[in-house]
């Protein structure tokens, strides 16, 4: 792609940056790595986002923050951080930007903006009605977290009702943008079962976030293997964020189950969040707690890989349909993959070769897939190597090109009227 076409590649997104006085801009540090993935493929971009108050506070999905030089490809128009239902005022001044960055734009790409930002479709919307190619990313399983997380939570009074009324209307939006979007990019299997006939054309994304360097090599696989044939503890690790939703309670419930059978294994909850305390007392109160470790949040790349790699089983007992990368960053450490059965788990682990599948919501079950991987140490090795195979091949890069060729056909159809 041209340096030309790719200035005019507009992405708008409800992650906020921050600039410094020094020049580059500061971003969420997985966010970075996936601008500078798009960047590589496609070319430069311009990214319209809030932008942050100078000593304003940027939340992140993991636990750090990245800076983007101005020479990364990677441009920001900012609008006002809509933080509130009182920051209504702020909208007219964002259409603005929304309305001057699409005018400038050959493509226009949005996603599946949560509340307070679902008001961004707007760009979406400006672009169609201009004869703009539109690229629309359905990224998360939205419906089933949000559904999970809060709405149910609020119970069946009217404010249960008022927030299921508010999460249709947003499953009503994500299906507009995708019946009038040129290409829509289905990044879990739960919104592919869930949009796909809503989509005027869609295109299932497994998108990872390692590349070949990043896979445990053959020796170290190897290693692994043979310390885990000599019998010793299983080691159990969990990657992610401390929320109710990503069942680490249920896995501790499980060390438990196991602990009470006389099966030891070690279990080490890498990550942070609104649940660890909660989770540290259950640990306590079920006698667990020589055998369930809390190392802390790691910083996406290198150390997460390691970490994941120094263990004989990724247990993710999500309970919703989400699965985010986590499942691939398993594989790419020759770590065979525990999770419940969902829609997202059943299209991406495959059962009985990188991993094991359980029940949903079922401790006992859980605690049986660990079990038995402890008892079969040689299917533990022969899953360990699946994983690695799988980890070899499906490849962040890889990914990248793919929706790099898609994206192209998208300009080249632009140029071509």
């Amino acid at each position: 792609m041209s340096a030309e076409n790719g200035r005019r590649y507009l992405l708008v997104t409800h992650i906020p940056f921050a600039r410094t006085p020094e020049g580059p801009v500061r971003v969420d540090a997985l966010w970075a790595r996936d601008l500078a993935g798009l960047v590589a493929s496609v070319g430069p971009i311009r990214v319209a986002a809030p932008e942050l108050r100078p000593g304003e506070a940027m939340e992140t999905w993991g636990p750090t923050a990245a800076l983007v030089a101005r020479e990364a490809g990677v441009s920001f128009a900012g609008f006002p951080p809509i933080a509130r239902r009182t920051d209504l005022w702020k909208w007219p001044r964002i259409r603005a930007v929304l309305r001057r960055e699409v005018a400038g734009a050959a493509l226009v790409h949005t996603s599946n903006f949560f509340a307070p930002y679902v008001g961004l479709s707007y760009a979406h919307d400006v672009a169609v009605r201009s004869g703009k190619q539109t690229l629309f990313v359905i990224a998360e399983d939205f419906y089933d977290m949000l559904a999970w997380e809060w709405v149910r939570p609020a119970g069946q009074g009217w404010e249960g009702r008022r927030r299921r009324r508010h999460l249709e209307k947003l499953d009503r939006r994500v299906r507009r943008s995708a019946s009038t979007a040129t290409l829509t990019f289905l990044h879990t299997p739960a919104a592919v079962a869930r949009y796909r006939l809503a989509a005027r054309h869609g295109v299932a994304i497994r998108q990872p976030g390692h590349e070949v360097e990043d896979v445990i090599s053959a020796q170290d696989l190897r290693q692994k293997c043979e310390e885990a044939a000599r019998g010793g503890p299983l080691v159990l690790i969990a990657a992610c964020r401390h929320k109710p939703l990503k069942g680490l309670d249920l896995l501790i419930g499980a060390v438990a189950l196991l602990a009470a059978r006389e099966v030891r294994v070690e279990a080490r909850l890498y990550g942070q969040g609104e649940a660890g305390d909660a989770l540290r007392a259950l640990a306590e109160r079920l006698g667990v707690a020589d055998r369930v470790r809390f190392p802390g949040a790691l910083p996406p790349g290198e150390a997460i890989y390691r970490a994941i790699a120094e263990g004989h089983l990724f247990v993710m007992p999500h309970r919703t349909t989400d699965f985010g990368r986590a499942f691939f960053d398993a594989m790419a450490g020759g770590t065979p993959v525990i999770a419940f059965r969902t829609p997202a788990s059943v299209e991406t682990v495959r059962d009985g070769v990188d991993g094991l599948l359980a029940p949903l919501d079922d401790v006992e079950g859980l605690a049986e897939a660990i079990h038995r991987f402890h008892a079969d140490r040689a299917l533990l090795a022969r899953a360990a190597a699946a994983a690695r195979e799988r980890g070899l091949h499906n490849t962040r890069q890889a990914w990248f090109q793919l929706r790099a060729a898609w994206i192209r056909s998208l300009f080249a159809e632009e140029v071509s009227r």
